[in-house]
């Protein structure tokens, strides 16, 4: 990588390394426990405010026929759908993109018992939110780790898939990945590649220190005003 001296390249490399090897032994741990939690990437904005976009709406219709092939196979499932309510260019949603997600699964059919959104919202970011890849990922692994499952399943766009593996990485899991490509999407290749990997594998893996910068700016862009 330009201009990043060879001894640093290393010292990053082995510190992924080994929180690589830590997260593939906390799966092989909990691989006999028959439960599952799958994971489905909330994307912003919403259609007027309160229901999913082409992209989102892929996402979870993935996300529907993964909790089918899990439930038929004998396992406990539930979903988690991340996301507070956001703001797109200066426009807020309605409802948050956790509410827009788990009524459109619940509305096809899965008991409203194993769908999770704004409850885990709450329970691990607080007052915070959820506004980042990086908070989805925190918020899936901490509720994976504290509920005992065995499998975690994250439901993704391809043009973010590595990026949200590396946070969930330094998270200390390491999830089963499946893409829900649609003809437009939202995250560009070449930005992540040049931008995002970087940042997350040089500078700041986790966005979840009160002083993260990045975390900072993307709750200000994307936070609507208090009511």
């Amino acid at each position: 990588m330009a201009n990043v001296p060879d001894e640093t390249i290393h010292a990053v490399r082995t510190a992924w390394e080994e929180s690589l090897q830590r997260a593939k032994s906390l799966m092989t741990e909990r691989s006999g426990t028959p439960r599952v939690l799958i994971e489905v990437a909330a994307q912003h904005p919403l259609v007027g405010g309160v229901h999913p976009n082409e992209e989102f709406e892929a996402r979870l219709n993935r996300g529907y026929e993964l909790y089918t092939q899990f439930l038929e196979s004998g396992q406990e499932v539930e979903l988690y759908v991340p996301g507070s309510r956001h703001m797109f260019h200066g426009h807020p949603d309605k409802i948050s993109l956790s509410a827009a997600g788990t009524t459109y699964l619940v509305a096809r059919g899965i008991p409203a018992a194993h769908v999770h959104g704004d409850d885990l919202n709450h329970r691990y970011k607080g007052d915070d939110g959820v506004y980042n890849s990086a908070d989805e990922c925190f918020v899936a692994a901490s509720h994976f780790k504290d509920a005992n499952f065995g499998t975690l399943v994250s439901v993704l766009s391809p043009g973010q898939l590595h990026r949200k593996m590396l946070h969930y990485i330094h998270f200390g899991v390491l999830p089963l990945a499946y893409t829900a490509p649609t003809v437009s999407a939202f995250h560009d290749y070449v930005h992540e590649a040049l931008v995002e990997l970087p940042h997350v594998l040089y500078d700041d893996p986790g966005l979840q220190a009160p002083d993260s910068a990045k975390a900072n700016r993307l709750r200000a862009q994307r936070r609507p005003p208090a009511d």
